[in-house]
């Protein structure tokens, strides 16, 4: 992984770590979504692949997360994001 790809990540990581932790798991759960997201930039970089429709995936996928998490935290049906 080259230098800069590196820097990138970490950096990435720090702030991850100043996101607030809207339920246990949160902060995690954004790591590895930007994780996955990275990867499949790097993928999209060797075979143009079409990302975009995998990135929309995660992100809702991620939202339902902290909407499932917030819901069983505070047990109600619905949730204000």
């Amino acid at each position: 992984m080259p230098l800069n790809d590196r820097r990138i990540i970490s950096i990435i990581l720090e702030q991850c770590e100043e996101v607030e932790e809207r339920c246990d798991g949160y902060r995690n759960e954004i790591v590895n979504v930007i994780s996955d997201i990275l990867e499949y930039e790097r993928a999209h970089r060797v075979s143009a692949t079409n990302i975009q429709k995998q990135i929309n995936e995660k992100c809702d996928a991620t939202a339902q997360f902290l909407t499932t998490h917030r819901e069983q935290r505070d047990g109600t049906e619905e949730s204000d994001l």
